[in-house]
């Protein structure tokens, strides 16, 4: 029997696990619809992009350290926000997706 665990983190959380900030891009999928969804990390003060496995490699680890994660664990799996909205003049940082998901079986 495999036992699946779900962590649901704020944006905001796994941006203070990896020190850097999730850069949402946009994909226009109609007149009036835009897809929005995490495209990759960014350091503050940089223009150096993060791959999103990296990062999401950092919050596993930040996670397994704090005893979240059973140390006898080591695959996971993520999905980032994305989201299908009407499309808008600006956006503001409430309108983008809000939560990561890491999922790991014991």
């Amino acid at each position: 029997m495999n036992v699946t665990t779900i962590i649901e983190l704020e944006n905001r959380e796994v941006e203070k696990m990896t020190g850097a900030k999730l850069v949402f891009t946009q994909e226009q999928i109609d007149t009036n619809i835009v897809e929005t969804c995490v495209d990759c990390f960014k350091y503050e003060g940089t223009d150096e992009c993060i791959d999103t496995d990296d990062a999401m490699q950092k919050v596993f680890n930040t996670l397994k350290q704090e005893g979240l994660i059973p140390e006898t664990v080591e695959d996971f799996s993520y999905e980032m926000p994305s989201c299908e909205r009407l499309k808008q003049d600006v956006y503001s940082e409430q309108d983008m997706p809000q939560k990561v998901v890491l999922s790991f079986i014991l």
